[in-house]
């Protein structure tokens, strides 16, 4: 019996002193693009990459790094673009890397439900692949608002960059736009035409509470505007974004 124990005692000690390989955990989504490399840290990333690695230091991504794990699950750069071995080993080449510009899959990784949002009936055409999750978001700037990676001067300069016609100047402004498109608008997706919060009139009623709804224009509640539509499309605030000929946003 002491033998036996004895014998047991040696194997245990045999295995725990048995050098460890370390196992290279790369999720699959890096896998085309980066299949076999090995993470290398953001130091060598800095020696191109200058500017960008400045940069993320002031991102809100950046306060995500987890440290101790660089050789297992990489973190700062290669959280979201994958190990960057072979990248390097070949002189920068940018198919052995995973580009965000081109790929959105390492950004739905932590944002789930904004996937979800873009699969609703009306969306930004992120999964048609007509839109990059980049083309709204900075995930490495410093100059951003920390809820959304937009620049701070304001949400809408990220949606004036692709509706312009929206921004004016106009004679009479919609003042919700002076907060954010987002006051009306889900940018990623909604299951209302126009990517909008709500299809009805309680998108105006939470910021224009009125006493004398639905009796608005001095019309019954029966026969007034407010039972023929929204307040856009029942013939009154034809214009949401802004007009140049009425204060009331019409015609």
């Amino acid at each position: 019996m002491i033998q036996k124990i004895s014998f047991l005692i040696v194997v245990i000690l045999l295995f725990s002193c048995t050098p460890k390989k370390e196992i290279v955990v790369n999720p699959p989504y890096f896998r085309n693009a980066s299949r076999g490399a090995e993470y290398v840290g953001k130091e060598t990333c800095a020696t191109c990459h200058e500017k960008k690695v400045r940069d993320f230091k002031l991102a809100d991504h950046f306060r995500i790094e987890v440290s101790g794990v660089e050789g297992v699950h990489g973190t700062s750069c290669e959280m979201c673009h994958g190990p960057g071995s072979l990248h390097v080993e070949g002189g920068g080449d940018k198919t052995k890397i995973l580009n965000l510009k081109k790929d959105n899959e390492s950004c739905f990784q932590c944002h789930l439900e904004k996937k979800a949002e873009f699969k609703l009936l009306s969306h930004h055409p992120v999964l048609e692949g007509k839109v990059k999750c980049t083309d709204c978001h900075d995930p490495h700037g410093s100059d951003v608002q920390p809820w959304s990676a937009v620049s701070i001067r304001g949400t809408n300069d990220t949606c004036f960059k692709c509706h312009a016609g929206k921004q004016g100047p106009l004679s009479y402004e919609h003042e919700a736009l002076a907060s954010s498109c987002t006051v009306c608008h889900n940018p990623h997706g909604s299951i209302h035409p126009k990517m909008l919060l709500q299809n009805d009139k309680n998108l105006c009623i939470k910021c224009h509470a009125q006493v004398d709804y639905p009796t608005i224009g001095k019309r019954s509640a029966h026969s007034g505007y407010s039972v023929q539509g929204t307040c856009w499309s029942a013939g009154c605030h034809t214009k949401p974004h802004g007009s140049n000929f009425d204060p009331h946003l019409r015609y």
